[in-house]
């Protein structure tokens, strides 16, 4: 029996969903998510099978939304990105992938993280990370962005919340450190 490998297009394909997630940006927000996590345990539980299995759960869960959020940054953001240098290989603004079929991929790799986040982890991991989706979304990309140079500042609450989400996610709380930690990234 011979396995085939499959074909170029295919893998192609894959690439051009993969690329709408900004897997650079994603290893970012799971970087400081992991953080977190390990910043909200005291050291003899890192050594727990229980601790482990929620890091990789919740890491799988907070990517998967956080390239969801990206697909639909890409979204909305396409017109302009085919204007831009930088940003006019995508494969939105090439029209390699359709509008219809990037919203049904966000959807899908969205929906996937939400409920692995609360199914396998806690349901507070999946409401902190669906707000921070929301805060990326519709609060940075949708309406600050076009409005006022100040969307970095503002929208920048999206992108302090990954350590609170791996501190949530392993302690399923949020304490006074998962608090700062947010605060200081946010005021870097």
């Amino acid at each position: 029996m011979s396995v085939s490998l499959p074909s170029r297009t295919y893998v192609s394909r894959l690439q051009q969903f993969l690329q709408l997630t900004k897997p650079r940006v994603i290893s970012l927000i799971v970087f400081t998510a992991v953080i977190g996590m390990f910043l909200a345990v005291p050291g003899e539980e890192l050594l727990s099978r229980h601790f482990w299995t929620t890091v990789l759960c919740a890491t799988l869960g907070i990517a998967l939304v956080a390239g969801s959020a990206a697909a639909v940054n890409c979204l909305v953001e396409q017109k302009l990105d085919a204007v831009m240098a930088r940003t006019r290989a995508r494969p939105l603004p090439m029209g390699t992938i359709t509008s219809a079929e990037a919203l049904l991929f966000s959807g899908a790799v969205g929906g996937t993280g939400l409920t692995l986040l609360y199914v396998l982890v806690n349901p507070l991991t999946m409401w902190l990370t669906l707000a921070t989706f929301v805060g990326y979304v519709v609060i940075y990309t949708v309406l600050l962005k076009p409005l006022t140079p100040q969307n970095i500042v503002i929208g920048g609450a999206s992108g302090a919340m990954p350590p609170v989400l791996g501190w949530a996610a392993v302690t399923g709380g949020i304490s006074h450190d998962a608090l700062l930690l947010f605060l200081i990234i946010f005021a870097w």
